[in-house]
């Protein structure tokens, strides 16, 4: 029986250090669509980013991941359930659920079966709301760099990794799609927050586990003759996709 592939419970630290916040517009209209704001599940939730939002605007969160590693770096709340189990196997009650967010972590499920789970525990009207984001825009210079970067890993990606790169064009959920206007990540970062942002990507877990080496190490050189001095903007156009029940 094919579950949620992990990728990330050996590098759960790093994996932790290197995710981004997702802008509070997207949650304001994400909820705007919902019909109540009772229970929202927050499926592969990581260390927990998307939950931490949620939980602002719903009574409760569920948040799921198949990682207990991932799961012990998310910060506590009353009003967060954490559970390790699988999006396909939530356990979570039938039709109880208002949203259902997936933060940069479809391409991973079996969705056959992951589409069963969403109709089963969504309420009437309910939503899905899955979204990712593939590569961080800085500058020209620092840009180029991350293509060569990206060119020395490219062979280390895992095979679903595809789905998140082609923008999620090639997903049919059995749900009503809503159209949603674009939205777009950010953070104020220093060359080692970047640094550690590669680190957490799979592709990059994969290289070095393969030749021993440690890939943004070697590019950190280029990196930094790139960067210009502190913090600077950081942005990950997100690609959105929003659905209802109904």
């Amino acid at each position: 029986m094919k579950h949620t592939q992990d990728h990330f419970s050996a590098i759960a630290p790093q994996y932790a250090l290197g995710r981004i916040a997702y802008p509070e517009d997207l949650y304001r209209f994400l909820v705007a669509q919902c019909h109540g704001q009772d229970l929202a599940w927050d499926c592969a939730t990581g260390s927990g980013q998307a939950a931490l939002d949620l939980v602002r605007t719903f009574s409760r969160v569920i948040a799921t991941d198949i990682s207990k590693e991932l799961l012990a770096l998310a910060p506590p709340h009353p009003r967060i359930f954490y559970h390790e189990v699988s999006a396909e196997e939530s356990g979570i009650e039938p039709e109880s659920v208002d949203l259902i967010t997936v933060a940069q972590a479809l391409h991973w499920f079996d969705l056959s079966r992951f589409w069963a789970e969403v109709m089963r525990v969504l309420k009437k009207g309910g939503v899905l709301a899955f979204w990712g984001y593939n590569w961080p825009v800085v500058e020209p210079g620092v840009d180029r760099v991350l293509e060569d970067f990206k060119s020395v890993i490219s062979s280390s990606w895992p095979e679903r990794s595809a789905v998140l790169h082609g923008g999620y064009n090639s997903i049919r959920p059995p749900l009503e799609e809503i159209s949603s206007p674009a939205f777009e990540a950010s953070a104020q970062w220093g060359l080692d927050d970047y640094l550690a942002h590669l680190r957490s990507w799979s592709a990059t877990r994969y290289y070095g586990e393969r030749t021993g080496e440690d890939v943004t190490k070697q590019f950190q050189p280029a990196f930094a003759d790139a960067w210009r001095d502190g913090r600077v903007a950081v942005k990950w156009p997100l690609i959105l996709r929003v659905f209802q029940k109904e």
